[in-house]
């Protein structure tokens, strides 16, 4: 017979096991309730953050839409009627101090001299004695020379015959050319004074005789510039060569006159050449010469009918095309709602989403062709709406006859959309104009556009313009001996 005590002991023992498997699982559960509660703060902070970057993306999209939208409704706005409308408020200079360094003007590294300026030993104000040790501090200045006297040096030169070529034979004098009886840096400073700076041959006159006590009369100045134009003749056919080999040329023209009658000065420019030209024609015959005909880079200009028949790659000025369609759109004021402001607003924008596109790009070849398809056809359907301003169709036709040439900036991301490099570099050439009135002869006319092809060339290269020409002056020189 069973024990009644075992009987209860074996009852009890199951009924225990499972009460102690539910608490564990009743534990776990708890566990897994506070890691999910847990979890879903942390994602609920997550959301909140995403949810703030979101609105702050928002916020910046609606800034930079604005401010799209400004420059397409007012492309061309004054920065003085602007200024005008909308204050810009100072920064406190604590604010100011802290956001821009102080910046002045660079020391010089090399010292000339060095000067003592003594304190003395009383105060010139009260007569006391100074006390304590001497306390120094320093101080740099750059200054020049008002007057330098003019260097006069005397050749010896030694002669010696030759038995063989039956003549007397010396070393060459490099300082100056054969029978000039004035130096190499002489003639330089006033070849550059001249071209360069434009200045007037009594101004250089007045320069010499003030700074340097050296008196040489008009004619003479006149008579150094061409013998330099003459000698550099051969630079100027090698810089011809090289212009024929650029990828990428500028060109433009502008009024000369010479003795009174009207000529042209043409430019052929990019970052490494300029190359100018004084002609009588303002034709196609004059780039065609230039340029040669195995050229094979891309031509960019204005509209001037000259540059149509040249069978080269050739790219129009966008400055150009908008700076005509922006007189349309202001001369008379017209309404917002007139065709003229509707179309010169179209245009600008239209430009501005090319030039957004383009530099988005980043020169992908593959994109670049993507856009250029794309702007392709939003600019040949604006040039085909119905305008009815004669203005309008005007530029319109323009637009639809040089369809490609306004594009090749697009397809040749290296290639500007504007002509500005040949505008600046035909400023220097007006102010001459503006100051001498143009040329008296043909040849001062061509010695002109030698010399400046050369400097501006020069400079363009890094080149210092004395010490490049006084070396091929005094490879002259030497070659003719």
């Amino acid at each position: 017979m069973m024990n009644t005590r075992d009987s209860t002991a074996n009852g009890q023992g199951p009924a225990n096991i499972k009460e102690a498997e539910i608490r564990q699982r009743l534990a776990e559960a708890q566990e897994q309730i506070v890691e999910l509660q847990e979890a879903l703060v942390k994602s609920e902070a997550e959301r909140i953050a995403l949810q703030v970057e979101v609105e702050e993306l928002k916020a910046e999209n609606g800034r930079l839409k604005a401010e799209l939208n400004d420059l397409k409704q007012a492309p061309f706005e004054s920065r003085s009627r602007k200024k005008l409308e909308e204050p810009e408020a100072k920064p406190e200079k604590a604010k100011r101090a802290s956001r821009h360094q102080r910046r002045g003007r660079k020391r010089p590294e090399q010292i000339d001299r060095i000067e003592r300026i003594e304190v003395g030993d009383i105060c010139p104000d009260c007569g006391t004695p100074y006390a304590g040790k001497v306390v120094e501090r320093e101080r740099t200045i750059e200054d020049i020379e008002p007057v330098r006297p003019t260097i006069v040096t005397r050749y010896v030169i030694e002669r010696r015959w030759c038995g063989c070529c039956q003549t007397f034979k010396e070393a060459p004098v490099v300082a100056a050319l054969p029978r000039h009886r004035l130096g190499l840096q002489v003639m330089l400073f006033v070849v550059y004074q001249k071209v360069a700076l434009g200045l007037s041959y009594g101004k250089i006159q007045h320069e010499l005789h003030t700074y340097f006590g050296l008196t040489v009369s008009r004619g003479e100045l006149s008579n150094i510039v061409a013998t330099i134009a003459r000698l550099f003749g051969p630079a100027y056919a090698r810089l011809i060569r090289l212009m024929r080999e650029q990828a990428v040329i500028h060109v433009d023209e502008t009024g000369w006159r010479i003795d009174g009658h009207n000529h042209w000065l043409w430019v052929f420019v990019n970052d490494v050449i300029a190359l100018y030209l004084i002609s009588r024609s303002r034709g196609s015959k004059v780039p065609r010469a230039l340029l040669g005909e195995d050229f094979e880079g891309i031509v960019v200009s204005d509209f001037f009918s000259a540059y149509s028949p040249l069978d080269v790659e050739k790219a129009k000025c966008w400055a150009h095309l908008l700076n005509d369609s922006h007189k349309l759109a202001t001369t008379g004021k017209p309404p917002p709602d007139s065709e003229p402001f509707l179309f010169h607003r179209q245009l600008h924008t239209l430009y501005l989403d090319m030039v957004l596109a383009l530099t988005e790009s980043e020169a992908d070849a593959d994109r670049c062709q993507a856009i250029y398809r794309e702007m392709r056809q939003k600019l040949l359907d604006f040039a085909r709406q119905p305008w009815t301003q004669p203005d309008c169709l005007r530029l319109a036709k323009r637009i639809q006859t040089y369809l490609e040439d306004l594009l090749v900036w697009l397809r040749h991301p290296a290639v500007p959309a504007d002509n500005n490099a040949a505008e600046r570099a035909l400023r220097p050439a007006v102010i001459t104009r503006k100051t001498s009135f143009g040329s008296r002869s043909k040849f001062g006319a061509h010695a002109f556009a030698r010399l400046i092809s050369l400097i501006q060339t020069w400079e363009r290269q890094g080149d210092d313009f004395f010490s490049t020409a006084h070396s091929l002056l005094q490879s002259h020189i030497l070659s003719q001996n």
